[in-house]
């Protein structure tokens, strides 16, 4: 049974940058995918080994490229997947390896930047944690063991709720791939929304380009680059745009009858199939979303820790507000008796 992506730690995206970059290198000079995955497996340990082998004996049982790949979940996820089908479809699977080495590239030194900044913050909260817990043993009653359980448990506590936060927070990105109402909750969501919206436009603006230069049909390049999006509610559109393209209609108009691309988007993409220069237009999409999302990311690890460090003076700033209104009442209370 397939564990599902979220519960099961996958490869950070560092490793799978590296991973996905080194693949590509190995397609492009010419060797064939199922002995560079071989090649790699015999050279790689954890969970990057894990999943390059069960892609391998995928392969050996006669998969497609495409379900060998879906083989190796939940440490290649189903966005991978299909970036990478979109681009093996168009002949150019270390197009789709070179961008998904890109996109968790940028990942993964956006969590870099963040965890360094945020390490100072960090480190201010704990020393909070072990000073605000001083009266447990400095106080009338108070002991070593009080004062140890107290630090432990706001330690302990805190990193919890991190731990299931985080992982909450996996779940649901990864269910909005899939499910269009689990998406539309994130969409909305500032800064978040918007750099999910420019990743998914990026890549069904790439997909879409790799069909159209392979000489795929116009209905299955919609399909395969609805899904390749990882936008369940990119995808969902596209699906619905089909019966207009069936029917005669331009994909340009079936599109924006979704209302689901913005303006600019479709304007361009009209414009591109007005003047049959679609293939450009797309290439000029695709880099100009992925460089707004990188832009995004940025601003995302520069602010992360400054929230962090406004929570914790926050925090600080309430417990000492605690402890000396009840050290106040104390002294009321016995010039009262």
């Amino acid at each position: 049974m397939r564990v599902p992506a979220g519960i099961v730690a996958s490869m950070s995206p560092r490793e799978k940058a590296r991973l996905y970059h080194e693949l590509g290198q190995l397609v492009q000079s010419g060797v064939p995918f199922p002995r560079a995955v071989e090649k790699l497996a015999a050279l790689t340990r954890g969970k990057a080994h894990r999943a390059l082998s069960a892609v391998g004996a995928a392969i050996g049982r006669g998969a497609s490229i495409a379900d060998a790949l879906a083989a190796g979940e939940p440490f290649i996820a189903p966005l991978e997947t299909g970036i990478f089908i979109a681009s093996d479809r168009a002949g150019r699977l270390e197009n789709g390896l070179a961008h998904a080495a890109e996109y968790y590239g940028a990942i993964g030194e956006a969590r870099g930047g963040m965890w360094r900044r945020a390490a100072y913050p960090l480190f201010v909260l704990h020393l909070a944690f072990v000073a605000l817990s001083l009266p447990r043993m400095l106080g009338e009653h108070g002991s070593m063991d009080a004062f140890i359980k107290a630090v432990v448990t706001s330690i302990g506590g805190f990193w919890l709720a991190g731990f299931i936060a985080f992982t909450l927070f996996r779940l649901v990105v990864s269910s909005a791939e899939k499910n269009a109402s689990v998406d539309r909750l994130i969409w909305p969501i500032p800064v978040l929304g918007k750099l999910r919206r420019t990743f998914a436009l990026s890549r069904f603006c790439a997909a879409y380009n790799l069909q159209i230069d392979a000489g795929v049909n116009v209905l299955g390049s919609l399909e395969i680059a609805g899904r390749a999006s990882g936008s369940a509610i990119i995808r969902e559109a596209a699906e619905r745009s089909l019966p207009a393209v069936r029917a005669g209609g331009s994909v340009g108009t079936a599109l924006a009858a979704t209302r689901t691309f913005p303006e600019p988007f479709v304007r361009a993409f009209a414009v591109g199939e007005e003047t049959g220069q679609l293939d450009q237009e797309l290439r000029r999409l695709a880099d100009e979303y992925r460089t707004t999302a990188f832009r995004l990311l940025e601003t995302i690890s520069d602010w992360f820790p400054k929230i962090v460090f406004l929570c914790v003076a926050i925090y600080i700033g309430y417990q000492i507000v605690g402890f000396y209104s009840g050290y106040i009442k104390q002294i009321q209370d016995v010039l009262k008796g």
